[in-house]
């Protein structure tokens, strides 16, 4: 108990004296008072705060308080709706879409929104030579999510029209998430080395400092154009506490005001106590199993299906996730597109994996790596646990495996250089589109190293075919049956083993109002206010 309250202390203190100052507000003033500083606390810190190079959620979610795209999804919906452009056009052949902005919004720094400095933030991603198209940024959402587009264009001072090279049934989607949001063209000339660090958008909340795996600090945005949704609070905390239980400790004094992450066991309490609000949804996303193609010992598909016959999907999910999400059969979220009519799912059979393995020695011989993160994911809120019951359950066929836990930002790293032999993983969906699952797992142009998220470096012409055509295809009979296609040759090939499906989850203080799960997983903070006294 001393050491938890010890590592409770040395988390909230440097937090509280950055937030309190001199004003004498104690810890149980914190918690029964209206606050000023709306806190939440998830268990790892963002990797960097330039929308146009990130892909990890904690930093997509201090993002979304910040800045925005040109439309946006309807609150808990897949529904689109305008945000910095009030209105928009879709040619009839798919190859044109023009966006008219939003008349006197400004960024954070003051800078006004015109169709020029909306370009900035494309053309930038677009050309390499562009002054914005910083040498060490990825980019890699640009080549996923919008490779169809050719030119980005100004027509008058508010309109931005996007030329296409073919129809991207996608697009629209995709432009309301976080790679395509805006970004003041002047930040990048005030901050040069640091703009990544130093986020200047038009969102609810503007960027104040960020201590690296404390806290990143935001102010109310008082200029802020969207009225219904105008922040509540003067000041945003998006805290870093690493440990789950230390988190709902947190939660529980008052110290903090909204966590995720937490384990599935401790919903119930948590439930049944007026003093907290539980939100939970079902989430769009996969947790699995990814084999490293350059090593030898996975070339084999008969090795590959034989370690996912030997996984009890349906005990890892009751382990992991304790009755908050499910089993999955296929690496897409339940009923999306292309989800097969007559399904095929990955038997379970340890007897059949035991078989298959005993006729490849080569993979008896040596201890295999399961490389795993050591923070808590949506998709794996224990991700050691998760480990250690598939360790368990390959150890059972007659493998030998040890677990490397790293944090997330190393583990991450790894996997983008291919340097691992098995890693454990998850994809939270960004768009409610099936491309943004299957290209971002199956296509060759995701094999960048450095950059990649086809972690297993599965290169298949036949898929890239079904990919890009679906994609192209605006006929959603067609397009399932292009989907499906693909998930045969997934079935058939197994790059990764798909394992479970989480449910999204957040609890906050009661206190709180206006909060609402979001289907693609990112949190609007921006709502959030505190019941009147």
């Amino acid at each position: 108990m001393f050491s938890l309250f010890r590592r409770f202390v040395t988390v909230f203190l440097p937090l509280s004296l950055l937030l309190l100052g001199g004003s004498g507000c104690s810890p149980k003033e914190l918690s029964s008072k209206r606050p000023e500083t709306l806190i939440f606390a998830r268990g790892s810190d963002a990797q960097k705060l330039d929308p146009a190079d990130v892909d990890d959620g904690e930093s997509v979610n201090t993002i979304s308080q910040i800045c925005e795209g040109l439309v946006r999804f309807k609150s808990g919906t897949l529904e689109i709706e305008p945000s910095l452009a009030e209105s928009y056009e879709i040619s009839e052949n798919g190859l044109r879409y023009t966006f008219h902005l939003r008349e006197g919004v400004r960024f954070h720094d003051g800078t006004a929104l015109t169709a020029e400095a909306a370009l900035f933030s494309f053309h930038r991603q677009m050309d390499e030579s562009h002054p914005g198209h910083l040498p060490e940024a990825n980019f890699q959402y640009w080549n996923y999510l919008y490779q169809e587009i050719k030119e980005v264009r100004a027509e008058g001072e508010m309109t931005v029209v996007f030329e296409l090279s073919e129809p991207n049934s996608s697009l629209l989607y995709s432009l309301a998430i976080f790679p395509a949001f805006l970004v003041s063209p002047n930040a990048l000339e005030t901050y040069g080395e640091e703009f990544q660090r130093h986020p200047v958008g038009t969102g609810p909340y503007r960027f104040l400092n960020w201590t690296p795996n404390q806290a990143i600090v935001m102010e109310k945005n008082p200029d802020y154009w969207d009225v219904a949704n105008a922040p509540k609070f003067e000041r945003l905390v998006m805290k870093v506490v690493p440990e789950n239980s230390v988190r709902l400790l947190e939660l529980k004094s008052g110290h903090v005001h909204g966590i995720d992450g937490l384990q599935p066991a401790e919903l119930a309490a948590l439930e049944s106590d007026p003093r907290f609000t539980v939100y939970q949804r079902p989430g769009m996303n996969v947790g699995y199993l990814t084999y490293n193609l350059q090593d030898p010992r996975f070339t084999s598909r008969e090795v590959r299906l034989a370690i996912a016959m030997a996984i009890d999907r349906k005990g890892l999910a009751k382990i992991a996730l304790d009755g908050t999400g499910r089993a999955a059969d296929y690496p897409i979220p339940p009923g999306f597109l292309g989800e097969p009519k007559k399904g095929n799912p990955i038997p379970y059979d340890p007897e059949r994996a035991r078989e298959i393995l005993a006729a490849h020695p080569d993979i008896l011989a040596a201890p295999i790596k399961l490389q795993v993160m050591s923070q808590p994911r949506q998709y794996f809120p224990d991700p050691v646990k998760a480990a250690s019951f598939i360790r368990s359950e390959l150890e059972k066929v007659g493998l030998t495996v040890t677990i490397e836990a790293k944090d997330f930002k190393s583990h991450l790293n790894s996997l983008r250089n291919f340097e691992f032999e098995l890693g454990l993983i998850g994809w939270m969906g960004d768009n409610g589109d099936t491309d943004n699952f299957l290209s971002i797992f199956f296509g060759s142009w995701a094999t960048i190293k450095g950059a990649a998220s086809n972690y297993a470096f599965y290169k298949n012409d036949e898929m890239d075919a079904y990919l890009l055509g679906a994609r192209r295809e605006t006929d959603m009979a067609k397009r399932q049956e292009l989907y499906e296609k693909c998930l045969a040759l997934w079935r058939r090939d197994l790059p990764i083993v798909p394992l479970v499906h989480s449910n999204n989850i957040v609890v906050t203080r009661s206190e709180l109002t206006g909060f609402e799960l979001q289907l693609i997983g990112d949190l609007r903070l921006g709502p959030v206010g505190w019941k009147a006294e």
